[in-house]
């Protein structure tokens, strides 16, 4: 039977800590759009209270996690013990987004962060920091989960990072990370979501006769070209 609490024990804080793989869930604001789950690895997760739980948000294809949050706030982490005793957790809270620059970034990541992830290597996968409140702490028997045997973290998303020049991010950045699947905005930086949502509408009026890649094309290219202009 699971049972809930208002935040996580010593024990609990002990656990999660452990644990090498976790999954974040959120969703728009009201009853449409789609609701977004995400794996997440390579010790990006840091306890720092009861009540708080802070998250190294790393490059990736998407931004429908910020996209959330910055629209909603509500997120919730899910662990489970893929070793040993069986355990589900889930973490329910409220976010905030912080990215590198501000001041609540730079003190977030030099507090507890920095000695793993400050290496240029490591720091170039570095997008963001996501901030959680914590209100209520779910567990669960998770007996249907199966026995798993870490090997180790895969090195490619590191790999591709190091290699790719600081303009080739930027232009990934406003190509893919400009609005979630449902046009939110992300906010980040070096992202155009005024530009992005016209070309959005603008492809979407002619999906019928296109197709959904198509559109995605037109999109990053619209994107992209009105990064472009704007840094000249």
């Amino acid at each position: 039977m699971g049972t809930f609490r208002e935040g996580l024990t010593d024990a609990d804080q002990a656990w999660v800590r452990k644990q090498r793989i976790y999954f974040l869930a959120t969703a728009p604001r009201g009853g449409g759009g789609h609701v977004n789950a995400s794996p997440k690895g390579y010790d990006t997760l840091r306890v720092v209270g009861s009540n708080r739980i802070v998250l190294l948000d790393g490059l990736g294809s998407g931004c429908e996690t910020i996209s959330h949050v910055r629209e909603n706030g509500r997120i919730t982490i899910m662990l489970c013990a893929f070793e040993g005793a069986p355990r589900i957790m889930r973490l329910f809270g409220r976010g905030t987004v912080h990215e590198p620059g501000t001041a609540a970034f730079d003190d977030l990541f030099e507090a507890h962060f920095a000695a793993d992830w400050r290496s240029p290597d490591k720091y170039s996968l570095v997008r963001s920091l996501i901030d959680v409140r914590l209100d209520l702490v779910g567990q669960s028997c998770g007996f249907g989960v199966p026995l798993m045997e870490y090997k180790e973290d895969r090195a490619t998303l590191i790999n591709y990072a190091k290699s790719q020049p600081a303009e080739k991010h930027a232009a990934k950045r406003a190509e893919n990370n400009t609005l979630s699947i449902d046009g939110i905005p992300s906010f980040l930086r070096g992202t155009a979501p005024g530009a992005a949502v016209l070309v959005r509408r603008s492809a979407a009026a002619v999906l019928p006769w296109v197709g959904t890649a198509a559109l995605g094309a037109a999109l990053a290219l619209g994107a992209t070209r009105f990064t472009t202009t704007m840094a000249r």
